[in-house]
């Protein structure tokens, strides 16, 4: 039904106005629909935030103290290094000052070649029914005090690997020679130059157990300590410090001094 086809009679006006009037009014509602309200946070809600913050502070604190644990170790093992610098240096000087055992030796450390008696000339040319060239030429003897010579020349070099197998060789070949006790004490110390912890504190402890009264033996127990840190004993290695006293009331100054920077490094208890 619309309004311009019906008699404009007051009764019939007055339906259209309150129809028309009813259609807009539904349309204006239905545009400004407003939205469902939003729903409130709960205090169970509210306590789960609370804990998964905490838990990430935790985190966080844990991986800080890890970073902080892990500085720390590069720092001792800084100062350990450069400890080690300054005593190779000093090692260094030592050896290049002292002069070996064999000081009186002949220059070069080979023997003069053995003359041939006169039943080795008239044997010359045969050997059984081989002729003489024919043989194997005998082995050069060795001699101890060239070897260690050679053995310590290496390590004043700084050539801790050569210095190594040199002293290795001299104490495979010469166990019973002058210079052995002296030869195992830098065999260990080149083994830890070369970060071989484990095989320096085994031969440092051959050596206090062979030589514990010998000239390096305070330094030796001192070094064995510092082996032991470094494989990660650090007990173990503190108690190396904190022994040399009794065992070595008269070590040197310089390797007192070493136990107790070493000793701080590793954060020994006093």
């Amino acid at each position: 039904m619309t309004c311009r086809s019906a008699p404009a009679t007051r009764t019939r006006l007055a339906a259209c106005l309150a129809a028309a009037g009813l259609l807009l009014a539904s349309a204006a509602a239905a545009q400004t629909r407003l939205p469902p309200p939003t729903q409130p946070v709960t205090a169970d809600a509210r306590q789960d935030r609370i804990e998964e913050l905490e838990r990430q502070l935790r985190e966080q604190t844990a991986e800080t103290e890890r970073l902080q644990f892990e500085l720390n170790q590069a720092q001792r093992e800084l100062t350990r290094l450069r400890g080690m610098v300054g005593e190779l240096a000093g090692v260094n000087q030592q050896l290049i000052t002292a002069p070996p055992a064999d000081a009186d030796a002949p220059s070069g450390g080979n023997p003069a070649p053995a003359t041939l008696n006169d039943a080795q000339r008239a044997a010359t040319g045969a050997l059984g029914s081989l002729p003489a060239d024919a043989a194997p030429a005998p082995a050069a003897p060795r001699d101890p005090a060239a070897e260690y010579a050679r053995a310590r020349q290496l390590l004043v070099n700084g050539q801790y690997a050569e210095a190594e197998a040199a002293f290795s060789s001299y104490l495979e070949a010469h166990p019973q020679a002058e210079n052995v006790a002296d030869a195992r004490f830098w065999f260990a110390f080149t083994l830890a130059a070369r970060n071989n912890h484990a095989d320096a504190a085994a031969n440092f402890v051959q050596y206090l157990q062979a030589y514990p009264n010998a000239p390096r033996a305070a330094e030796a127990q001192v070094r064995l300590g510092m082996a032991l840190v470094a494989m990660g004993n650090t007990r173990q290695g503190c108690g190396a410090f904190s022994n040399l006293a009794r065992r070595y009331p008269n070590a040197p100054r310089n390797v007192r001094d070493l136990a107790a920077r070493e000793a701080r490094a590793a954060n020994c208890p006093a």
